[in-house]
């Protein structure tokens, strides 16, 4: 800050020598009066004592520009400012230190908040649920890199635009309530997910904003809904079979007592011969339909009682020409071709060898049936790295494809669509990845086949 020319060492010494200079130049005004020989002088002094009113005005006002100045310095966050005062005085001097020091208490302030601020967008910006901000009119203001993830997204501006994603999900944020919450699907590449969508409000200076937390629950609803099954399956076969077993039992004891019967010539036996051998032929067809039902209902328990995997490290490449090898015949009967596309490098993979086995070769014999009545009938098997660098399976094939109510339903366990079949193959496919913390997903369109993936 400027200050006079000549300094004084205080403020006061100088407000006083310019008042008495002040009141020395009135007196001599008033003195000289308006005398025509000193018509000059008059001026003079006139003029001279307008100036002194002009800088003694300035020099009092400069603390008021000081304070101007610092009120300037927060209004536009100006916290670089500095206030340097010399000689006017040990008044003026605390002054300007003062003021500072708060101006560094506003850069420390500042400082800490920005660092607080970029701490938590970090934060943000790596938490697994996804997390989307925005104002009621769909302007977003923060989508953290797990919403990106979830959605299959880059940046964006407006909520409506994630219609391409899943017109639910772009209706569920602008219509939801506060604290409430949506379960919506969405499609993720190949996978089917599921995602939890929980809306909150918030007041951001003044102004209304929602906050979206965007959750996918896909293998907790899988797991669900596996556990569920398997309670289900559990009650059925113990009742079925605690019924099961005693009718065939009892037809099958009942059978032997009337073939003893029919073998003999005894006058006692009141029934005709063909009657008795009609009863046997019933007792014995309830017994192997008994005997077939059982062995239904331990084909289900299956599904129960999977195994812990035996993880061992393989060939994925060797294990895949392994099971083209094993079911060369029968593709060979139906006039059916099976391709393997694999890389050069081996792809070594971590897990039960049996049980990935068993699954390839159910997936393989679905697509072989799939295609049976096709006049160029194809089954090609992939291996590859996916973009997450993880080991993924693929078998396709061109038969005539599924609805989208089948594809739903397709891994539910008793659900099939095939005309002989038990449903229990693709949900026990389904239940040995997620024991290997993988995931089976499937493709299909109508008239252009159907592409199950496995991923590791």
């Amino acid at each position: 800050m400027r200050s006079n020319p000549i300094r004084f060492r205080t403020y006061r010494l100088q407000l006083v020598l310019r008042l008495l200079l002040l009141s020395a130049s009135l007196y001599g005004l008033a003195w000289v009066g308006f005398n025509p020989d000193y018509r000059s002088t008059f001026l003079g002094l006139f003029i001279f004592i307008l100036l002194q009113i002009g800088l003694l005005v300035h020099f009092h006002e400069r603390t008021n520009r000081l304070f101007l100045r610092f009120l300037n310095a927060i209004k536009y966050d100006d916290f670089t400012e500095q206030f340097h005062i010399s000689g006017e005085g040990n008044t003026m001097r605390e002054l300007s230190l003062r003021l500072n020091e708060v101006m560094k208490k506003f850069r420390e302030v500042r400082a800490e908040k920005e660092a607080h601020l970029q701490y938590f967008e970090v934060i943000v910006q790596h938490i697994g649920i996804g997390i989307i901000t925005f104002k009621p009119d769909g302007s977003i203001l923060l989508l953290n890199n797990a919403a990106r993830k979830l959605l299959q997204v880059g940046q964006l501006r407006q909520v409506q635009e994630l219609e391409t994603v899943s017109p639910q999900l772009a209706l569920g944020l602008q219509q939801l309530g506060n604290d409430d919450k949506v379960l919506v699907p969405v499609r993720q590449g190949a996978e089917q997910a599921n995602l939890s969508v929980h809306v909150i409000e918030l007041s951001l200076l003044g102004e209304r904003v929602r906050m979206a937390s965007l959750q996918n629950i896909q293998s907790e609803l899988e797991e669900k809904e596996m556990e569920a099954w398997h309670n289900l399956i559990k009650v059925l076969t113990h009742e079925i079979m605690n019924s099961v077993t005693p009718i065939a039992s009892l037809s099958a004891s009942a059978y032997e007592e009337v073939s003893s019967f029919t073998d003999t010539d005894a006058e006692e036996v009141t029934l005709l011969r063909e009657e008795l051998e009609d009863i046997g032929q019933c007792l014995q067809t309830i017994s192997r339909r008994s005997d077939g039902l059982i062995y239904f209902v331990n084909d289900f328990r299956n599904l129960t009682t999977l195994s812990v995997p035996k993880l061992s490290r393989f060939n994925v490449t060797e294990l895949l020409q392994e099971i083209k090898m094993l079911l060369r015949g029968q593709l060979a009967a139906r006039q059916i071709s099976l391709q393997l596309e694999v890389p050069k490098e081996a792809l070594l993979l971590s897990a039960d060898r049996a049980m990935v086995e068993q699954v390839l070769i159910n997936l393989v014999k679905n697509a072989t049936e799939a295609v049976q009545e096709q006049p160029d009938g194809k089954v090609t098997v992939r291996a590859y790295l996916d973009e997450r660098s993880r080991i993924s399976i693929e078998i396709q094939d061109n038969g005539h494809g599924m609805t989208p109510e089948a594809m739903a339903k397709i891994f539910i366990p008793f659900f099939t669509t095939k005309k002989s079949g038990s449903g229990i193959g693709l949900s026990l496919s389904r239940q040995i990845m997620r024991l290997h913390k993988g995931a089976i997903s499937v493709q299909s369109e109508l008239g252009k086949g159907t592409t199950f993936i496995l991923r590791f």
